[in-house]
Order: structure tokens, then C-alpha cells, then sequence
């Protein structure tokens, strides 16, 4: 009975241990996602802050890809991995829409084995809207 009651709670502890380690990774996406977002454009040929960095810069191609490696290295959903391995090869040919696309999609599996809580909120593979 002690064996039993000694796995369960293991099991439980690890459960637990499991959910902000899903949600740090939630997070890390979600960061990646603006960082490739495009600015609206409101219909003009510029942006409200002409300083600001969109979703084309190479540079924030190059920080979304670091993120979204980060995330890479720490997940364990197959699903998610997939979606995350496909995003950095996108990002680092420079193809940040397509890269967003995949890291929403990564974003929708991590959400799902995180338990599933607010999952209706996050897009789904192949919408293009703005996070």
C-alpha cells in the first residue's frame, strides 16, 4: 500500500512539475509568434512607429528562431516538435510568414498537453491572424 501511495504521489509531483515547464515553452512560442508578426499597416506605407521592427527584419527572423529553437530543445510532444523543428528551418531561410504559421500550430499541441485550458484562444495550424 506505501508502494502505491508512494507512486501516486511521484506521479502526481511530476504532473505538477510538468505544467509551467509546458507554459515557460507556451510562452517562449507565443514571444516568437509577435516577434514574426508584421505591423499593421492601416492601409498606409508605413507603420505608427517608423522605428519600430516588424516580422520581415532579419533580426527578429534571427530572434524568433533562437526562441523557437529554446523551445525545441525543451519539449517532448511529437506533434509540437514537429511544428517547432519545421518553424526554425523556416526562419533561418527567412521566410517569416510561413515560420509564424508552423510556430502557431506548435503553440496549439504545446497548448494541448499542457492540459488544455484556454486552447480555444490559440490559433489553429494555418490561420494568419494577428496574436
Amino acid at each position: 500500500m506505501k508502494k502505491l501511495m508512494v507512486a501516486v504521489l511521484g506521479v502526481a509531483a511530476l504532473g505538477f512539475v510538468s505544467v509551467p515547464a509546458v507554459q515557460a515553452q507556451q510562452a517562449e512560442v507565443s514571444q516568437a509568434i509577435k516577434e514574426l508578426t508584421d505591423f499593421p499597416a492601416n492601409g498606409m506605407r508605413t507603420t505608427v512607429d517608423l522605428n519600430a521592427r516588424g516580422g520581415a527584419d532579419v533580426g527578429q527572423m534571427d530572434k524568433a528562431a533562437g526562441l523557437l529553437a529554446d523551445a525545441l530543445s525543451k519539449t517532448s510532444d511529437a506533434n509540437a516538435k514537429r511544428q517547432l523543428e519545421l518553424a526554425v528551418a523556416y526562419a533561418k531561410a527567412r521566410e517569416h510568414k510561413e515560420a509564424r504559421l508552423m510556430a502557431q500550430g506548435a503553440l496549439y499541441y504545446l497548448c494541448q498537453s499542457g492540459g488544455g485550458a484556454g486552447c480555444e484562444d490559440v490559433p489553429k495550424y494555418g490561420s494568419y491572424v494577428a496574436p
